[in-house]
């Protein structure tokens, strides 16, 4: 694996509509069952979903979406362009989530045959707290890992 180095050239930006079709790209490059336009435009007109890009030279390299509600985060999506992937992007980014809400805890659902996914959650702090069997379209089992924020 390539050592993580934090770009030079690295800002944030909130993801609206407009910028769907970049975003698109990059999750047909990174997952076999992308999602679609159509799941994208949903979630964005949620009045509760956090969504943020991070661009590297001005440049749109990764995204994140997650549904807060007063209990806890869901994290829907976050994604990291295959080419820029082992950066330390995503943990750029996903701390860029925590630091520009009010977060306490937060969840996500990950493939069980996802293991680069459970490896940079683990990294991140997430602990495996149950497994969701055939939670997938195609019949996979997801695990549930939750991040925990101390005080």
């Amino acid at each position: 694996m390539k050592p993580t180095t934090k770009p030079i050239n690295i800002s944030f930006r909130v993801f609206d509509p407009q910028y769907i079709d970049a975003v698109l790209a990059i999750e047909r490059l990174a997952y076999k069952t992308p999602w679609s336009e159509v799941q994208f435009i949903q979630s964005l007109s949620n009045s509760n979903i956090l969504a943020h890009l991070i661009l590297q030279d001005n440049q749109i390299v990764g995204y994140s979406i997650a549904l807060h509600t007063l209990e806890f985060t869901d994290l829907l999506n976050i994604c990291i362009h295959p080419t820029y992937q082992h950066q330390g992007l995503g943990a750029q980014l996903f701390n860029h989530l925590l630091d520009t809400s009010d977060i306490k805890e937060v969840f996500i659902e990950v493939r069980i045959t996802n293991y680069n996914a459970l490896l940079f959650y683990k990294k991140l702090g997430f602990k495996v707290i149950n497994i969701r069997k055939k939670y997938y379209s195609d019949g996979e089992d997801a695990k549930i890992l939750r991040f925990l924020i101390s005080n």
